[in-house]
């Protein structure tokens, strides 16, 4: 069993995300957080009742690394480039889903997202999550981007 973490669940992409984790045999959600958020996560979605008993808690590092080996960040553009850079040093595994790791270029990045890209170092590592161009690289990847 993967144990696995989802910032940014009480999002669209973040609440579609729980719903296939939550049903992956190999796959335990141990932690969901948000930074805004907080609450029974079957408060925040009915529909999940009965699926499952977690809570939605403001996020926080530490509970990230304690409790999880992979976390995905279901966050807005922006948002995953200051939380990226401290999970890789505590050795946790991350999925971006946001747009912030598919460009190499800081340059290109500004251009499309109209913002400075503050993680110079993992925007170079990130593995684009296409299989068919990069399935050895997926596989010993610690940063992968979620195509979009």
């Amino acid at each position: 069993m993967i144990n696995v973490g989802i910032v940014g669940a009480s999002g669209y992409s973040g609440r579609e995300l729980l719903d296939i984790l939550l049903s992956h045999p190999q796959i335990r959600v141990t932690y969901v957080g948000a930074h805004n958020t907080t609450g029974s996560l079957t408060e925040l979605w009915p529909e999940l009742s009965g699926r499952t008993r977690l809570y939605c808690e403001k996020y926080s590092l530490q509970s990230a690394v304690e409790k999880c080996d992979l976390v995905f960040l279901a966050v807005p553009h922006t948002s995953s480039m200051a939380i990226t850079p401290e999970l890789l040093r505590a050795g946790i595994k991350v999925i971006d889903l946001s747009g912030d790791y598919r460009l190499k270029s800081k340059k290109i990045y500004k251009e499309w997202y109209g913002a400075s890209h503050t993680d110079a170092s993992n925007i170079r590592k990130a593995v684009y999550g296409l299989p068919e161009l990069y399935r050895k690289k997926k596989k010993k990847a610690k940063l992968l981007t979620n195509p979009g």
